[in-house]
């Protein structure tokens, strides 16, 4: 875009935060020189992610993706992350879950189920739960 506004920059920063592991200080992409190292021990990051399964397969006409639960649960409303090698990462907040073709409100481990997705993913791409850090 070649834009930046004091919105934009609070934005990142808060985006930044969820995932910046040592603290975080804005002097890297503001040019500012080196600051100080962090004081805090351990991750600071406020978010972090629980691995529950991988994709088994992904329907490219219907958007949905089938993933086989294998550590956690997974419920509607939950924020989930699909990584992968050619994927990427693709972010969203799960809005519905189907095991069996019947709608559900969670998943167990040890389902198959499957979950709407905006853009394609991959067999064998891993799926993690975004979940609130416990920071002491």
């Amino acid at each position: 875009e070649g834009t930046f506004d004091k919105d934009k920059l609070e934005t990142w920063n808060l985006k930044l935060e969820n995932v910046y592991n040592r603290g975080f200080w804005d002097g890297y992409y503001l040019g500012r020189k080196m600051g100080e190292w962090t004081e805090q021990y351990g991750s600071l990051a406020t978010k972090r992610k629980v691995y529950v399964g991988k994709v088994t397969n992904y329907f490219s006409k219907l958007g949905v993706a089938e993933i086989k639960m294998e550590t956690q649960e997974l419920h509607v409303g939950d924020e989930f992350k699909i990584i992968g090698p050619t994927t990427g990462v693709y972010e969203d907040f799960i809005s519905e879950i189907r095991v069996d073709l019947k709608p559900v409100e969670k998943t167990v481990k040890g389902e198959d189920c499957s979950i709407p997705v905006k853009e394609p993913v991959r067999r064998g791409d891993k799926v993690y739960r975004i979940v609130d850090s416990e920071i002491a």
